[in-house]
């Protein structure tokens, strides 16, 4: 069996280090960060409410998610509670409002023969020319006022303008997910991560290890960090592209560019959940973000965590305004907001990918080895975003690197 190196212990990397240690390789797992989990973090408050910063959504079809849940014994809560997103500076519900632009998705959907490699389909390449803007634009019986909001949810559901973001890429997604709700993790999502991360034992798992040079040479690859070396068989790397211009690679690989989403979360607690016995006021507030929700609904404790979700990093004191403006009876917070804007930090760079118009080629050539370096991670997956989609790319590397080197 061979020795290999992860890269990044986000969901991604600890699969694909499980996966290999049950296949019988030695598997070392370096982070660069001082904790597991990656952009999955569930961060806590002193009032005892807590809520995620990174993923948290898991989706009914989720099946890899679902099998580690029974795995170890992790219980899922449907999705309920307070969701709106900001029209106009006005928060709006979250209702069924755009169906008519998922019916129009699912006839797109239905037209593409391979959706499991759509780089080989004719009409996925062909929905690859196009942004989604475009396409909404030409939408018959669609009024202007409902592409606008349309335009709000693109935004905040896959962190890019619509001008950025694929009409292959969202169709792939819509056909990718169910529609009969989610759910999240009754105990934080970073249960999952933690229950990984214990099973495969911390004398694996290396963390402050931020990698600066991985190097081929011959038969074999060295991963220099900022405290050691290894010299192994293969290497996954997990981290997202935008993180890796922080890493010297030689031989340096061609590696295609996708288009990534920005921003994040920021996370407010408050010692009262207001917004579940009162609606928002209509009085317009000035605010740059996309969606507001209650991210610990599910939580006994009478406090909770109000989150600004958006594409651009937003400044703590106009987030608070807004809040103030949409809730008038809303006490102070509890205590200081959480940052989470995931495209600023060195690690991640991004929040996920967004794979732009002409990027089905891209996630192809991601998705093949480059020598002895293989990439995993959700932007290596057709139903890109999810936590599904980094648990299955690992999985998937995975396998390819066993087949590859036992």
């Amino acid at each position: 069996m061979s020795r290999v190196a992860v890269i990044g212990a986000g969901a991604a990397g600890l699969m694909a280090a499980s996966e290999l240690k049950a296949a019988g390789h030695d598997v070392v797992i370096l982070e660069a960060r001082d904790r597991v989990g990656g952009r999955i973090h569930t961060v806590h408050f002193a009032n005892g409410s807590w809520a995620n910063a990174g993923a948290e959504w898991i989706n009914s079809t989720d099946s890899t998610v679902h099998e580690l849940c029974e795995r170890y014994g992790l219980e899922l809560t449907p999705r309920y509670g307070f969701e709106s997103y900001a029209f106009d500076g006005v928060l709006e519900s979250r209702d069924d409002e755009f169906q008519r632009i998922g019916e129009q998705l699912d006839r797109l959907a239905a037209s593409i023969g391979d959706r499991a490699q759509p780089w080989n389909d004719s009409v996925a390449r062909d929905l690859d020319r196009y942004h989604v803007a475009e396409w909404l634009a030409g939408l018959d019986n669609i009024d202007q006022e409902l592409r606008q909001r349309y335009r709000v949810y693109i935004r905040g559901e896959y962190m890019v303008e619509p001008e950025k973001l694929s009409l292959a890429a969202l169709v792939l997604a819509h056909a990718g997910t169910a529609g009969d709700g989610y759910a999240r993790f009754t105990r934080g999502t970073t249960a999952l991560t933690a229950a990984m991360a214990s099973e495969l034992g911390s004398a694996r798992i290396y963390l402050d290890a931020p990698v600066q040079a991985i190097t081929t040479s011959g038969a074999s690859v060295t991963v220099v960090t900022t405290r050691d070396r290894y010299t192994v068989d293969a290497v996954i790397v997990t981290a997202p592209l935008p993180a890796l211009q922080h890493i010297t690679i030689e031989p340096a690989p061609d590696l295609p560019q996708l288009g990534h989403g920005r921003g994040g979360k920021l996370l407010v607690p408050y010692r009262d959940r207001l917004w579940e016995r009162e609606d928002p006021a209509a009085k317009p507030a000035e605010s740059s973000f996309e969606f507001v929700y209650d991210n610990a609904s599910h939580q006994s404790s009478t406090a909770g965590v109000l989150a600004a979700y958006s594409m651009d990093v937003i400044d703590d004191d106009d987030v608070l305004r807004a809040f103030a403006t949409w809730f008038p009876g809303l006490p102070a917070p509890a205590e200081r907001p959480v940052k989470a804007w995931w495209s600023t930090e060195r690690e991640s760079g991004t929040t996920y990918s967004a794979p732009r118009p002409g990027d089905l080629d891209a996630l192809r050539r991601l998705r093949e080895p480059f020598g002895r370096i293989h990439l995993a991670g959700e932007h290596t997956e057709v139903t890109f975003g999810y936590i599904e989609s980094a648990l299955a790319s690992g999985r998937r590397v995975a396998r390819e690197v066993d087949q590859r080197y036992r």
